[in-house]
């Protein structure tokens, strides 16, 4: 699996550019198309040794089952790579085209469709040759490219040129009906073959596929100073990779902490989903839209965190509060601190308009909330 994904996320990030490994912008776009490469190349692994498992069930001599299991490697590694190497490759380039269109749609609000005009263009690909839709048309939920294997060439200019009044009959070839900056999705997960399995097997391959979230979170280095490092699971939420990814980096740039955005499941029985690890801790990150929130959020971090013994640290985000008072903060700290309540918070973080602070234990039972009257 690891060829696979090597090969494809590769050709993936030499399309979309250096900016792929930046999550300061566009984070939920890159994290999903990272996983959907993920998902790929463990639905191809499994299907390529089904494959060779059939041969195995037919009872043929070893020389044959050699025979036939390198054919079914040329034809999966070799002939269906390079197909997939080139989607790959196109659907990076034109996910981050996407996410430009978008950004200049005020200027320019519509797009061209475009071949390359040669012999080689599928009719129903040179139909659509200089057809232009407003860029939120559902035409480009269908006709964004790449839309074929090849691969498909076709690519899309952004302009304030009259929109095409109809559309041209056709359709995309299956597999492709999508738009990938839409989608983030290179290889669509709902067409592909390789995402079928049987029905008997499909519960387990997907309890499977969720374990191992959780033994490889494979985690990416996004950021970096010269005191502290920013990496980010491949499974963490992409729902919410854009406020996670905004305040780890203000904690990694402020305090010089290692911080990772660990993996998130949903479909694993009692699975607790903290957050971040700050320096080999689990942590919890609190939204707060009101001084009454940190209590709350003391008592759900603490479900957040589980049962047992291990220590842990909270962080708090004050944005979504507009008029701050020390004491406020510092009442509700007395209530959750003590020496005998809060044992396992080993530290809180604080941050206010992009400046952070940290709290150990042994500052708050001391009331020592210098540094946190700094950044109110």
């Amino acid at each position: 699996m690891t060829t696979i994904l090597d090969d494809v996320k590769g050709a993936l990030v030499d399309g979309y550019g250096n900016t792929f490994v930046d999550y300061s912008t566009n984070a939920k776009s890159k994290l999903q198309l990272n996983q959907n490469l993920y998902r790929f190349s463990g639905a191809k692994t499994y299907q390529e040794l089904a494959k060779m498992n059939y041969f195995l069930d037919k009872n043929k001599s070893f020389a044959d089952f050699k025979k036939e299991a390198l054919k079914v490697n040329e034809q999966y590694n070799l002939q269906y790579l390079k197909q997939e190497y080139g989607v790959a490759n196109r659907s990076g380039a034109m996910a981050e085209k996407w996410q430009k269109y978008q950004s200049q749609k005020h200027l320019y609000p519509n797009l061209t469709y475009k071949t390359v005009k040669d012999n080689h263009v599928r009719p129903e690909h040179q139909s659509q040759h200089d057809i232009t839709k407003p860029i939120d048309d559902p035409y480009w939920d269908k006709w964004y490219p790449p839309n074929g294997w090849g691969p498909c060439r076709c690519y899309t200019i952004q302009s304030d040129a009259e929109p095409t009044k109809g559309t041209p009959e056709g359709n995309p070839t299956p597999g492709f009906h999508g738009n990938v900056g839409k989608t983030n999705m290179a290889f669509n997960e709902e067409e592909h073959p390789y995402f079928i399995f049987p029905a008997a097997d499909a519960k387990k391959i997907k309890a499977s596929f969720e374990n191992m979230k959780l033994a490889e979170p494979d985690y990416n280095l996004v950021h970096t100073n010269k005191k502290a490092t920013l990496e980010v699971s491949t499974w963490a939420d992409p729902y919410d990779i854009e406020s996670n990814h905004k305040y780890a980096k203000i904690l990694v740039d402020e305090l010089g902490i290692n911080v990772k955005i660990k993996p998130h499941s949903e479909f694993i029985k009692d699975r607790k989903n903290p957050e971040y690890e700050i320096n080999g801790l689990n942590s919890d990150l609190k939204n707060i839209e009101s001084i009454k929130g940190i209590t709350n959020s003391f008592d759900n971090a603490k479900k957040q965190m589980g049962i047992g013994k291990n220590h842990y640290s909270i962080v708090f985000s004050l944005d979504n509060i507009k008029k701050l008072k020390l004491e406020d903060i510092t009442k509700q700290l007395s209530n959750k601190f003590s020496p005998t309540r809060g044992k396992q918070i080993d530290r809180v973080f604080f941050i206010r308009n992009g400046k952070a602070v940290e709290l150990t234990r042994d500052n708050i039972l001391k009331k020592e909330y210098g540094k946190l009257e700094g950044i109110l």
